[in-house]
């Protein structure tokens, strides 16, 4: 070898939190004992490489140099883990080691797992890392071939490659040939939702679900056990217009940095299908918020641009309910690490259900429920006035008779979901006009009359039915959104009366009162 030191520069990427970060690898050869350094601020997943590189190489029919190796990769203040820096690192060794040739003034991006026998696998997080690449400029681009998914999300042009070898004839027999990804022709996912029709004697439910749909609004479900509150929440997702383009990619990449698996397929599934999470009293803090220390999203992030489900809510514990605060106003989940905040987009359709007292049968007719008012006050209180202010529906559901189920099994219904998701979308094209992309009514930061065509009689009754009912400042701006709503599924450009009224009907801001309420009915 050469005493001249020669330095070859790659680049790769990472994720940082859900942000794309580059990174530049610089690798010298140099004479001297062996030895291989990789330096920058590295975990020990990629310190390991050492161990991975050096069989790998041997075992595609290379070298492995001879000297002191050095791998640096900057920048070097922020702390990086995983795996994928392998790929890279191997190449800047080859090229500073001229078993391979490329011309200096060549842009390399790389990225990928090396197997001991020369193999290149996918790493998770590639979706994060290959979507801030649209904007960059390499003359060769290398990825595993297991991140084709995670390439057509993020609209790029590289070549996906399997092994060591595969890269070798990329270079050196002229065989770089890269490939355009894109999202064309993603098939549909299969409807597996229940219809809205199987929701039978609940025409109050039926309603607020669609409005929360069509507007991007928080919903309380409150009924007996068995009334079909879970059954609603799923109803929700399937009701909603599927994912476009970006949305897919967002999806994508929160699944695959979490390493969530679509049911039982090993692999997570590109669709056009809204996440539908699903969460419980049980359930740890770390899996429903997240875990910082390793910068994991939870079901919130999971959630994102879907439906998160709450069972059970006033069951939930109080650090856990009071978290939500900050998803149901900002629509993100904060994370702190390493003295670094970070931020995952969390905005979901929140719908919570739970019976409307500790035994259930508060709606139930003939006085069945065995609950003191004051024990009633106190479970619906487990829900604060903070979080509940933040619920623009609340709907009641009861259970219906037998006559009334069996008559309703016997009718031959139409199914109605691509009804209802045909109105709210017409709905979310209105907001789509309305505001920038991405913002709904039950999403925007500030209630502006003149941009929700409220006139002044429309807002004066609203702040009206507010006084009168109790409500908060922060409780005028959510009826004015649901009124909104409500106009825009009739079509209406111009909000009436009529909308605040029965935005009114779910607002619900007495429910701290329902005990002394319904026992006096």
């Amino acid at each position: 070898m050469a005493s001249k030191v020669r330095i070859v520069q790659v680049y790769t990427s990472f994720a940082d939190g859900m942000s794309y970060q580059s990174a530049k690898i610089e690798v010298s050869i140099s004479p001297g004992l062996p030895s291989f350094d990789v330096i920058g601020l590295c975990d020990p997943s990629i310190r390991e490489s050492r161990g991975r590189i050096q069989p790998a190489l041997t075992a595609s029919g290379f070298t492995m140099p001879k000297g002191h190796i050095t791998a640096s990769i900057s920048p070097s203040y922020i702390k990086k883990s995983g795996t994928c820096f392998d790929l890279p690192i191997a190449i800047g060794m080859l090229i500073a080691s001229d078993q391979i040739r490329v011309k200096e003034d060549a842009r390399i991006y790389a990225t990928g797992e090396i197997e001991l026998t020369g193999l290149i696998r996918g790493t998770p997080g590639a979706s994060l890392r290959l979507r801030g690449l649209i904007s960059e400029s390499y003359d060769h681009m290398f990825i595993p071939k297991e991140e084709t998914d995670a390439a057509r999300c993020a609209g790029i042009t590289a070549m996906p490659v399997s092994s060591l070898s595969e890269v070798r004839d990329a270079f050196n027999e002229g065989g770089y040939e890269p490939e355009l990804f894109d999202l064309t022709g993603i098939p549909s996912r299969e409807e597996d939702a229940p219809d809205l029709s199987a929701v039978k004697g609940q025409e109050k439910a039926v309603r607020a679900l669609l409005i929360a749909a069509a507007g991007v609004h928080n919903i309380l479900l409150l009924g007996s056990p068995g009334c079909g509150k879970t059954m609603a929440g799923k109803i929700l997702a399937g009701i909603m217009p599927p994912l476009e383009g970006h949305e897919i990619g967002d999806v994508y990449s929160i699944m695959e940095s979490a390493g969530v698996r679509d049911d039982a397929d090993e692999a997570i599934v590109l669709s056009d299908r809204r996440p539908f999470r699903y969460i419980y009293p049980g359930m740890s803090k770390g899996r429903i918020l997240g875990i910082p220390n390793k910068l994991l999203p939870g079901e919130f992030a999971l959630a994102n641009h879907g439906v998160l489900f709450a069972d059970e809510i006033f069951e939930f514990k109080r650090e856990i309910l009071e978290a939500l605060r900050v998803p149901l106003e900002e629509h993100v989940v904060r994370m702190s690490r390493d003295g670094r905040n970070f931020a995952f987009p969390a905005s979901f359709v929140f719908v919570a259900a739970g019976n409307p007292c500790k035994c259930g049968m508060l709606y139930e007719p003939g006085r069945r429920c065995t609950c003191t008012p004051n024990s009633i006050n106190n479970y619906m209180a487990r829900l604060s006035g903070p979080v509940r202010d933040r619920i623009d529906l609340v709907a009641e559901m009861r259970s219906i008779s037998a006559d009334s189920l069996a008559k309703s099994a016997a009718d031959d219904d139409m199914k109605i979901n691509e009804q209802m998701r045909s109105l709210v979308k017409l709905s979310w094209d209105m907001q789509k006009e309305r505001f920038n992309d991405g913002i709904y009514n039950g999403t925007c930061c500030n209630v502006d009359a003149d941009l929700f065509r409220a006139d002044s009689g429309v807002v004066k009754y609203a702040a009206s039915v507010c006084e009168a009912s109790g409500f908060s400042a922060r409780g005028f701006n959510r009826i004015l959104r649901v009124g909104r709503t409500i106009a825009d599924l009739n079509g209406r450009k111009d909000m009436e009366v009529r909308d605040i009224a029965e935005a009114a009907v779910y607002r619900k801001g007495e429910l701290q009162s329902a005990g002394q309420r319904y026992k006096a009915s």
